[in-house]
């Protein structure tokens, strides 16, 4: 990373920081009982974009109202990339300054107040990040190894060597169970 490049990352945290989170009512909710689920993920990431198709196919089955918004760390969408009824893309050209994800996707994703938010990063991203914490959604849930672990309402607690992959098997799995 360019020292421009962590300059500008440590104050988008900073201004991000010190943002109000969005205003909402929390509520926990399992996925028997969620009629709309948002899902913030790294779309340049090949394995979380398979892994995130795959999920959505999965809770279609639930008769769900999904929405899941993919970060492409380029300029440019990639050719083979389309946006679908279920899927929206942001890439760096839509971000400011301050890394923040300026555009009619992402203002109609965060006015959206989703039963669900699930953040399937495994690492740290400040795109995820504001996405999390401007969405009115009731109850979100994410990896609790992350620095913006208390925007979440549920954290998945994750070993070191895991990634997406038991993340998601994980949130899965406690939304299942969870008792409203």
């Amino acid at each position: 990373m360019s020292f421009f490049n962590d300059i500008q990352l440590k104050f988008a945290k900073f201004i991000l920081g010190r943002t109000p989170e969005a205003d909402r009512t929390v509520q926990a909710i399992n996925l028997k009982d969620a009629k709309s689920i948002g899902i913030v993920y790294n779309a340049s990431d090949e394995e979380t974009d398979e892994l995130v198709k795959r999920y959505i196919k999965h809770l279609k089955e639930y008769k769900l109202k999904i929405k899941a918004i993919g970060y492409y760390d380029e300029k440019e969408l990639p050719l083979d990339v389309n946006p679908k009824l279920e899927y929206d893309f942001i890439t760096k050209k839509e971000l400011n300054l301050r890394l923040e994800p300026k555009s009619a996707v992402v203002t109609n994703f965060l006015e959206e107040e989703y039963d669900i938010l699930i953040d399937t990063s495994a690492e740290d991203h400040i795109v995820m990040q504001y996405l999390v914490h401007h969405s009115k959604a009731k109850f979100k849930v994410g990896a609790q190894r992350l620095s913006y672990t208390a925007l979440f309402d549920l954290n998945i607690v994750l070993k070191p060597e895991e990634g997406t992959r038991q993340l998601m098997k994980n949130i899965d799995r406690y939304l299942h169970v969870i008792k409203n």
